[in-house]
């Protein structure tokens, strides 16, 4: 009896101490960013964003609740003011509180200052890892290799990240792999044009916001074999010739088409329009812009669009990114 009180007794106090207030807050997990991902790891375990992590001006910035999350804070201790805009972490005995705009972060300790300042992205706020991580015990280092901002307990081994993030790109400069095949579990057909089977349902929906707002669409393009871009390459030469072909026409290899991600959609008078301003919240962007020429390498074709998904695509659009080259060079990292 004596012994089963002591054992009660003694549970009672450990229970105390791990979870009384002022408990110091103990690093315990491990996580990975990468640039231009919607995902992260933490443990071990791959977890969704409905957003990504960017590099901008050499720093790796990265959602703040999720990398909330990846500290060991939970939802509940993530309390953003929207009229300030100011999120404050809490984290047993610690407490950080960050503003945008606002290089000041205030600790319980005292203020100190960031060399960045945390901005709004669409939905979500973001700062480089570094500045949260390390004031909750973690540390924080860059995988050169690939391309990942590690965190960790100290006392730790570093995670390992997967490779680098692959987006692709095809253009005049970047060719796909002769190994390539069309993403997806396999080829659909949408509107009687094959695609990758991952734009199954964000064309259906793209299509059906536009008849929701009036928008007649039709498509006029979808997937094509290396034979059948190398005909149209040489049907379009032996009508206009060779070199304001290469303009507007690409070279088989080259063809966004050949991805089963590009989509050629003709409308009525204000589809154009439409898919420009909307076509983001459904993953598309307008591939080839005006006055981007010098960048993708083709003059402007309102009618081309390329699936990039969601979290990018709504990247580039509240940005302001007018091209999947400057994505890519500026923001991702590749």
């Amino acid at each position: 009896m004596f012994m089963q009180r002591l054992t009660v007794v003694l549970l009672t106090c450990l229970f105390c101490l791990l979870y009384a207030p002022g408990v110091q807050a103990t690093p315990l997990n491990n996580a990975v960013f990468q640039p231009g991902s919607d995902k992260y790891i933490v443990n071990n375990q791959e977890q969704q964003m409905d957003t990504i992590s960017f590099i901008e001006d050499g720093r790796v910035f990265v959602p703040i609740r999720y990398l909330a999350y990846a500290c060991g804070v939970t939802d509940e201790n993530i309390l953003w003011d929207p009229a300030s805009q100011t999120v404050q972490l809490l984290l047993a005995d610690k407490q950080l509180t960050l503003q945008v705009g606002s290089n000041q972060l205030i600790r319980q300790e005292g203020m100190i200052e960031a060399d960045a300042t945390p901005q709004i992205i669409g939905a979500r706020t973001y700062l480089p890892a570094r500045w949260v991580a390390a004031y909750f015990g973690y540390t924080v280092d860059w995988d050169t290799a690939n391309k990942a901002v590690l965190i960790y307990p100290s006392e730790q081994l570093k995670p390992r990240p997967p490779l680098p993030v692959k987006i692709i790109l095809v253009n005049k400069q970047f060719r796909l792999p002769t190994d390539y095949r069309v993403g997806g579990d396999s080829l659909i057909h949408f509107k009687g044009y094959p695609f990758s089977s991952l734009l199954q349902e964000p064309l259906q929906n793209l299509f059906t916001a536009a008849a929701g707002q009036g928008v007649s669409l039709t498509i006029t393009s979808g997937y094509r074999t290396a034979a059948e871009q190398q005909a149209i390459f040489n049907n379009r030469a032996s009508q206009l010739g060779l070199k304001m072909t290469t303009s507007t026409v690409a070279p088989v290899g080259h063809s966004e088409h050949q991805t089963g991600l590009a989509v050629d959609i003709a409308g009525n008078g204000k589809a154009y329009a439409w898919l420009a301003a909307n076509s983001w919240q459904h993953g598309f962007i307008l591939r080839y812009p005006e006055g981007k020429e010098t960048i993708t390498g083709y003059s402007f074709e309102p009618w081309h669009f390329r699936y990039i998904g969601l979290p990018i695509a709504a990247f580039m659009h509240h940005k302001g990114i007018a091209t999947l080259e400057e994505f890519i060079y500026y923001y991702a990292g590749s």
